[in-house]
């Protein structure tokens, strides 16, 4: 059975993650050291426009499921690739696949699920991070026009929200960063041996976590009163003249629930894949999360 691989990408928008792709995927077989690279960019299939009616969420659970497909059609020893993947020119002695996962990825809870991805299909789960400064970013994204550059908004968003590659996590302990304003023709040997380290590195296997279900769903509910609390206080100090800002500040209300929901989310999610420990003290965390 060959060796497949998921690369996550990590970075900005405007970090050069495609960039990277594509000069992954015109070089020679020594440099990609036995890998045959795969680029899937997710940009080919998420719609984000106001009028797409398939949720965000929907979207990239279709992007999961054709990982999923991928990885099986490529275990199977089957050449045809689905519509939109790309493969390298690049021919090699080797069967083993380097899928590279051309995302934002921000969050660490999407990166986890292509870890999961990866663990449940018996593959190995490898990210590269393009490190970038924020004005980079908006520079950058502002190059590409009209057509191509996100609002300056969701830049910054992204910016403040981005959760970088952490070392004491041991599934993201196969990282390599580099910064996104260098010359990849100039880190060639230090991408060279990164590629060398997958194709010889293990399968990372961690034990499943007992769930403390109970405990978590107290602390769970002691974080949802806590995010109310912090709605109400603000809801209050915004309240200026109420008979005038009620439009205002029912949207205002409907943003700080919605960021609510998503927070709990996050923090259910936090606890089960064991980012962090059971404590009343960490709830502090998430509810500053809340702005």
């Amino acid at each position: 059975m060959p060796r497949i691989c998921l690369l996550a990408l990590i970075g900005l928008p405007g970090a050069g993650k495609t960039t990277l792709s594509k000069w992954l995927m015109q070089q020679q077989p020594d440099l990609l050291t036995g890998w045959h690279v795969l680029h899937l960019c997710y940009d080919d299939y998420f719609d984000i426009q106001p009028t797409n009616k398939i949720e965000y969420k929907e979207q990239r659970q279709f992007i999961y499921n054709l990982l999923e497909q991928l990885i099986v059609a490529l275990q199977a020893g089957k050449a045809e690739l689905p519509g939109r993947v790309r493969g390298s020119a690049a021919t090699t002695n080797s069967c083993n696949h380097l899928i590279i996962c051309d995302d934002n990825h921000y969050y660490r809870s999407m990166r986890y699920k292509l870890y999961q991805l990866s663990r449940n299909q018996n593959c190995l789960y490898a990210q590269l991070y393009l490190a970038s400064s924020l004005d980079d970013s908006l520079l950058a994204n502002a190059k590409r026009g009209a057509n191509g550059a996100l609002p300056p908004a969701v830049v910054q968003q992204m910016g403040m929200r981005l959760e970088p590659p952490s070392e004491s996590l041991a599934w993201e302990q196969l990282t390599l960063t580099l910064n996104s304003t260098i010359d990849f023709n100039a880190v060639a040997e230090i991408i060279h041996n990164f590629l060398q380290t997958l194709l010889n590195s293990p399968l990372i296997v961690t034990p499943a976590q007992q769930e403390k279900q109970p405990q978590l769903q107290s602390l769970t509910h002691q974080l949802d009163l806590k995010l109310r609390a912090r709605i109400q206080n603000q809801m209050k100090s915004n309240k200026v003249e109420e008979t005038q800002q009620q439009p205002e500040l029912r949207l205002r209300s409907r943003a700080l629930n919605e960021q609510r929901k998503q927070i709990l989310t996050q923090f259910r999610f936090d606890m089960r894949s064991g980012q962090m420990e059971f404590s009343n003290d960490k709830l502090e965390y998430y509810v500053n999360m809340l702005k």
